[in-house]
């Protein structure tokens, strides 16, 4: 069988399963794996990844005819009150993600040198083929637009571009729903602001971002 061309399995993928209006996180779900198993992803469709994703954040409205955000999205653990801390000189951070690829903690600020933790968990529901979420820290001099980009083709290292490990300070696993792993590292002794982010395909873009503060 030949090789299909880029624009030709957009084709088959406009052709096959529609999803209905009010549009389904079962649904959004499966239109957005297909997008990421099926096509070369590109920066022309970068957008077409956010829009899916961002109809499979929305949850399954079957479960909330009113639309009034208390379908599977409300199930999600509640993100801890007071996320940063600092416990015997190490400063705490227990991040989040979610299915609206949201972190709780956009920033944070730590001593240069010091020792840092981090605790992430994915609250989400959606499977990790489709919604899985990471935290990479990235150097001071990283371009994250451009390391996320790279990330898209390194499907198979679970969205790490190898090419760019020397922009990295440290990285979770990659987590499926309700998956958990700690990191441990030393801050940087330079001040500056170092951006994570999660590298998982659009995310970045669709606001999964944030910064550690050196200081």
């Amino acid at each position: 069988m030949a090789r299909q061309g880029r624009w030709t399995r957009w084709k088959d993928w406009q052709a096959g399963e529609k999803c209905a209006w009010p549009i389904t996180q079962a649904c959004a779900g499966r239109q957005t794996f297909l997008i990421l198993s099926g096509m070369k992803i590109t920066k022309y469709s970068i957008s077409l990844l956010v829009i899916s994703l961002l109809f499979a954040a929305c949850g399954d409205s079957s479960s909330d005819p009113a639309g009034n955000g208390n379908g599977s999205a409300a199930a999600e653990p509640p993100a801890p009150a007071d996320p940063v801390s600092v416990v015997d000189g190490v400063t705490v951070v227990e991040m989040t993600g979610n299915d609206r690829m949201k972190y709780n903690v956009d920033s944070f600020t730590v001593s240069a040198g010091s020792p840092v933790k981090v605790i992430f968990t994915n609250v989400g529901k959606m499977p990790k083929a489709a919604m899985g979420h990471n935290v990479v820290f990235l150097t001071a001099d990283a371009d994250a637009n451009a390391f996320a980009a790279a990330a898209t083709s390194a499907k198979d290292n679970d969205y790490i571009p190898e090419q760019l490990n020397d922009q990295i300070l440290i990285a979770t696993e990659l987590l499926g729903p309700g998956e958990k792993d700690t990191i441990e590292f030393t801050a940087p002794d330079t001040p500056g602001e170092y951006a994570f982010i999660c590298s998982f395909p659009a995310h970045l873009y669709a606001g999964m971002r944030g910064v550690m503060i050196v200081e």
